[in-house]
This record gives C-alpha cells, sequence and structure tokens, in this order.
C-alpha cells in the first residue's frame, strides 16, 4: 500500500474515535441530568438568612453535586398548641 492510502486510513480511524467519544460523553451527560436525588426543604419563614441557599438553588450549585431542590415554605413554628 502507499503511503497515501495509509495516511487516509489512519485520518479516517482518529476522525471515528473522536465521534465515538463524542457520542458517549454526551451520552453520559444526559444519563447524569436524569439521575438527580430529590431533595424537599421546608423552611419557616422566606428570610435573609436564606439568601446563600437561594443564589445555591438559582445558579445551579445543587445540580452540579447531583441534588434536585424542591423548596417550599412551612407556616412557621410558633403556632399555638390546642388545649
Amino acid at each position: 500500500m502507499s503511503k497515501k492510502i495509509i495516511t487516509y486510513v489512519i485520518i479516517l480511524l482518529i476522525a471515528i474515535a473522536l465521534l465515538v467519544g463524542i457520542f458517549v460523553v454526551n451520552k453520559q451527560n444526559k444519563n447524569t441530568e436524569e439521575e438527580l436525588k430529590l431533595v424537599k426543604v421546608n423552611e419557616v419563614t422566606r428570610s435573609v438568612f436564606y439568601a446563600p441557599q437561594y443564589v445555591a438553588i438559582n445558579n445551579g450549585y445543587f445540580k452540579e453535586k447531583g441534588m434536585n431542590i424542591e423548596l417550599s415554605t412551612g407556616q412557621g413554628a410558633e403556632t399555638p398548641l390546642p388545649c
């Protein structure tokens, strides 16, 4: 075989390897998004003290760590007990 044919075969094999690698990485990213753990967070009230939590949720820091946050606000902790 001539050097031209060998060169074309090598280039073709490298291109195929790159395409296969791209598809494998893309599939892994899709699987990662589907495998997020649902974490339900119930806060007592909306407060400035929870600001870091709100920033982390909106910037996607929890999703980077594999968590999907479901945030809800409760009724408060100071409800009187029935007598």
